[in-house]
């Protein structure tokens, strides 16, 4: 595979100390630093606050435009790949196409199509782009939206052997603090549902939910992902588990639990076992999810089996550097290996 100059423009949210290091698009560095590309991060929110005065996004905009078309102009990029880059317009898309002979445009969203305002805005951000990446492969969900047509493709969420560094299946469940938690925000139905395990699991099931859910502060940075690996399983909770989830679909928690051998329980509806096989257990209501996390706190050596194995087929096939390869092979029409998801755009 050709060497790539690859400018990618998202969020290293440096005005808060860059809390959330382990978050995709950091992923998406070490995976095309690691398949041997020269990636240049240029961080549109940032630089638009710190181009102002004023430390305002709104007033830096024009500002951080204008410095990224001439960084792109140094650069001369072979690729550019935006994340949630809803501070750049059509027009200065057009002006990066104009400033770099023959540069790709391309842009990932790690949202769920019910998420409208960044739908809508990844929808328009569509037609300039050569190539989009959902973390979803729902075509009928997505068909609301004015896409361009066979344009999306699906992008798994990454695993970084460097950031989910845990073993948790390694430690029997009464080495650890818990035998199940959840980190998050409690929106929606989410908080509903979080009630409904604490009051059904059983009496000696320790279970614990925290940060915004519970009206606490978010965990961040180290102590978020140290935190993850207290707990022996985590159930991944769609907001409202009363509509099913899009194909394929599961924020990146599901990543950062896999890959760290915590013991991942994901909602049916989203057909993730077509990804991660016997890695997870999967459940189509709050009862069932209630059973299966007693069944596997009863059942330690089980629980351990299966986080093995999620952990294993996480690493082994869901890698930084194998997705961004697979992304690279996609956005410049090279030919493409063989890999263990739907690689085809789906719309």
């Amino acid at each position: 595979m050709k060497s790539l100059r690859i400018l990618l423009v998202a969020n290293a949210d440096r005005h808060r100390g860059q809390g959330q290091w382990y978050n995709t698009e950091h992923k998406l560095w070490n995976g095309f630093t690691r398949e041997g590309h020269m990636v240049l991060f240029y961080s549109d929110r940032d630089r638009s606050r710190e181009l102002t005065p004023f430390r305002s996004k709104r007033f830096g905009v024009g500002r951080m435009n204008a410095e990224l078309l001439n960084t792109a102009k140094h650069f001369e990029p072979d690729v550019i790949l935006f994340g949630h880059a809803d501070l750049c317009k059509d027009v200065d898309f057009r002006r990066l196409r104009e400033a770099v002979a023959d540069v790709r445009l391309a842009q990932f969203c790690v949202d769920a199509s019910f998420r409208e305002k960044t739908m809508r805005d990844f929808a328009e951000r569509s037609q300039e782009m050569d190539v989009s990446f959902l973390t979803s492969a729902d075509g009928k969900a997505i068909s609301r939206y004015s896409i361009k047509p066979g344009s999306i493709f699906f992008m798994p969420n990454l695993i970084d052997q460097s950031i989910e560094t845990a073993r948790v299946f390694d430690v029997p469940a009464q080495q650890l603090e818990l035998d199940g938690q959840f980190l998050g925000a409690g929106i929606e139905r989410r908080g509903e549902q979080l009630e409904y395990l604490a009051d059904h699991l059983p009496a000696h099931y320790r279970f614990r939910y925290g940060g915004p859910a519970k009206g606490e502060a978010s965990l961040v940075s180290s102590a978020f992902l140290g935190t993850l690996a207290k707990a022996a399983s985590c159930p991944i909770l769609p907001l409202d588990d009363t509509r099913p989830v899009d194909h394929l679909y599961a924020s990146n928690r599901v990543a950062q639990t896999l890959g760290q051998g915590v013991f991942s329980l994901c909602a049916k509806s989203a057909n993730l076992s077509t990804l991660y096989e016997d890695g997870i257990v999967e459940w189509a209501s709050r009862e069932e999810l209630v059973e299966a996390m007693a069944r596997y706190q009863r059942d330690d050596d089980e629980r351990r089996r299966v986080a093995k194995i999620g952990w294993r087929i996480g690493h082994d096939r869901f890698a930084a550097h194998i997705i961004a390869r697979a992304m690279l092979q996609t956005i410049m029409g090279w030919d493409r290996d063989e890999f263990s998801w739907p690689t085809e755009a789906f719309a």
